[in-house]
């Protein structure tokens, strides 16, 4: 079976991974990653499995490192690398010095350590792992908020202190051994060497990959494959992230990143995103698995005091001191906390720089057991300063001067500016999210010059929206302070132009909680999703995307028949048969809202009123179509008047719904 190791190594590990990741999150509440480390433990110690090659195993497991970082390029623009430099460029290595020392110290006090060996180590466990951050961010939704962001430009500048780490290794164990020929003046020169190939790669895929990416993406999807399309995603991914390496001695993982980051600039980047998120899911399991391969399990008996202190340095050290320098830094405690709980851990530059001081002798073997024994405990355990870092918060803020006045600051657009004028909070409309639905909007509101607060992720448009006159607020829509920021309680309306259903059900709720009578509307995916919402809620108006394209589309097809008439007998007559057609599509339409369960059969009276009313406003609409064939206006004009009317009929008849309540209650 050593011909097939790839296909015996992927069933071991697949095959172990899932039941040991279910067990993990469903009875133990655990992260599934902590079972897939189990998963890898068991295939080095269980008799009688497919064999597993470790090596191939690593190497899968650095393609799912790869496409991880490349999705989490895609989500991560050139302007938010800006927006955190502030912290990310002084406090990440900032952090590594002193994480490294206060680890060579403890190696040469307690262990006796020589000190090439020590700084070797302590350098081993200064950084964090790309992988498990990422996904620490995603599962709690941090990935597209502010202190997500600071996090992930926080990585970056790790990845690129670990490549000079890297550069200055060999000299470094060669003055340790002794050699005289190893001079500073050496040193320095491979440094800047190394970042000026590393500032090269960079300018190549911002001025050059900026181009060249997104308009390979558009071509291959023009062609109409999804073969293509996803061969052209995992090969950017894969390629670039090579090349980066082998050329430029810039590691796997962030040239993966800066590949993803120039792609967002393509329209398709949600689709390149939605169509690598598989193999990322799969191949960064493998990564795990391998994690659990590496570690020799009597190093727990042989070292406990060792891994424990190495422990105790990575989550409370490093979390501690990365704390107080983003403070120091003058950002929020909140993401302070943020960024101290996802890099109180260790990763795969941890292995790799170790292995390096094995191959150069700077340490001997045993090291790596540490390491990788210190790793899983860690990742194992990181879930666990997240959920102290809120108990953190309070304690420091009741017990501390500092700690209130960090707390207080806020991360840039996390509220709106002190001077925003008191009439932009009284009767203004709030839009959740900046997508490309919404668009049309903002152009409306700035148009009718309307008053418009919109929370949105960093990721979308900031300045701009703010440059045309928005209020623009970055946060979780789903929470309560984000929407009190947004003056909840004295809006207009409320719009949900891209929200996911789940989403949008949980924005309603805390909406509710804040004002019950607030106008929400709703754009959904397809009709079926309209039977999640409470019918009795008579102020949420849902909208269904292929409803309105449906009665857009009508309405277009029937201004050009009009245009073509050559009669007005004739004319007439076909504009009532059109008319006979939309009317039928449209009662059609609500039929199958009705069987979907959204009211039931004796509650549609006012479905029967918008059905005449929307032949009525169909009829108007042929109308006018046929008024204006002289004018020739665009198809696009008159389906925007269509809509318009339609959206006056709705606004009528729910200021007429409001002025007949009080006699309802009288009766």
């Amino acid at each position: 079976m050593d011909d097939y190791s790839l296909i015996t190594s992927l069933v071991t590990g697949f095959g172990l991974a899932l039941p040991f990741g279910y067990v993990a999150e469903k009875f133990f509440r655990a992260p599934a990653l902590v079972g897939y480390i189990l998963a890898g433990l068991a295939a080095s110690v269980l008799p009688g499995l497919p064999p597993v090659n470790p090596k191939m195993i690593e190497q899968l497991a650095e393609i799912g490192v790869m496409l991880l970082m490349f999705g989490v390029g895609l989500n991560f623009s050139v302007h938010d690398l800006v927006r955190v430099k502030g912290v990310a460029i002084p406090g990440a290595p900032t952090l590594m010095v002193i994480a490294a020392s206060l680890a060579a110290c403890v190696a040469m006090g307690f262990w006796h350590w020589d000190f090439g060996a020590a700084v070797l180590f302590g350098f081993s466990i200064a950084g964090a792992s790309t992988v498990v951050v990422t996904k620490a961010l995603e599962l709690r939704k941090l990935t597209n908020e502010m202190n997500g962001q600071a996090t992930l430009g926080w990585l970056v500048m790790e990845d690129l202190v670990s490549v000079i780490l890297l550069v200055c290794l060999p000299p470094f164990a060669a003055a340790v051994h002794g050699d005289q020929t190893v001079s500073l003046l050496g040193v320095l020169l491979d440094i800047v060497k190394t970042l000026a190939w590393a500032a090269v790669f960079v300018s190549l895929m911002m001025v050059v990959g900026r181009k060249l990416l997104p308009l390979m993406l558009r071509e291959v999807a023009r062609t109409g494959s999804r073969e293509l399309f996803t061969l052209s995603v995992l090969g950017a991914a894969i390629v670039i992230a090579y090349g980066a390496g082998a050329i430029f001695d810039v590691s796997f993982a962030l040239g993966a990143f800066l590949a993803g980051m120039v792609m967002q600039e393509s329209r398709f980047a949600h689709r390149a995103a939605q169509e690598s998120l598989p193999l990322q899911d799969a191949f960064s399991v493998l990564f795990f698995v391998s994690v659990g391969l590496m570690l020799d399990w009597h190093v727990f008996l042989e070292k406990p005091l060792e891994i424990f202190l190495v422990v105790l340095i990575i989550m409370v050290g490093k979390m501690t001191f990365s704390t107080t320098i983003v403070v120091l830094l003058r950002w929020p405690l909140d993401t302070a906390l943020t960024i101290g709980s996802s890099i109180g851990q260790i990763g795969e530059f941890s292995y790799i720089l170790a292995g390096q001081g094995i191959a150069l002798k700077l340490v001997d073997a045993s090291i790596m057991s540490v390491i990788v024994a210190a790793s899983i405990m860690t990742i194992a355990l990181n879930p666990l300063l997240f959920l102290a870092a809120p108990h953190i918060r309070q304690f420091l803020v009741t017990h501390f001067k500092w700690a209130r006045k960090a707390a207080m600051r806020q991360p840039p657009f996390s509220q709106l500016p002190a001077d925003t004028p008191r009439e932009m909070l009284d009767g203004q409309v709030i839009v959740i999210g900046a997508s490309e639905v919404a668009r049309e909007l903002f152009q409306t509101m700035k148009k009718e010059g309307r008053r418009t607060i919109v929370i949105c992720n960093p990721s979308d448009p900031l300045e701009e929206l703010r440059a045309d006159g928005f209020g623009v607020i970055v946060g979780d829509p789903t929470d309560p302070m984000v929407l009190v920021q947004a003056h909840v309680t004295r809006a207009g309306a409320l719009v949900m132009p891209a929200a996911d259903v789940v989403e949008a059900e949980r924005v309603l709720a805390v909406v509710r909680q804040l004002n019950k009578d607030l106008p929400v509307v709703v754009l959904l995916k397809t009709l079926d999703e309209a039977g999640d919402f409470d019918p009795a809620d008579k102020n949420v108006f849902l909208l269904c995307e292929p409803l309105i394209a449906s009665i857009s589309l009508a309405a277009v097809t029937v201004e050009q028949l009009v245009k073509h008439e050559e009669d007005e007998a004739e004319s007439e007559s076909r504009m009532m048969s059109v008319r006979d057609i939309l009317d039928a599509e449209y009662r059609r339409s609500v039929e199958s809202v009705r069987s979907g369960g959204l009211r039931a059969p004796a509650e549609n009276a006012e479905a029967e009123d918008m059905q005449s009313a929307a032949a009525k406003v169909a009829g108007e609409a042929m109308a006018a179509a046929r008024s204006r064939q002289r004018k020739k206006r665009s198809p696009g004009e008159a389906a925007r008047a269509f809509g318009e009317r339609f959206a006056n009929w709705l606004k009528k008849g729910s200021s007429k719904k409001s002025k007949e309540k009080p006699l309802e209650k009288a009766d």
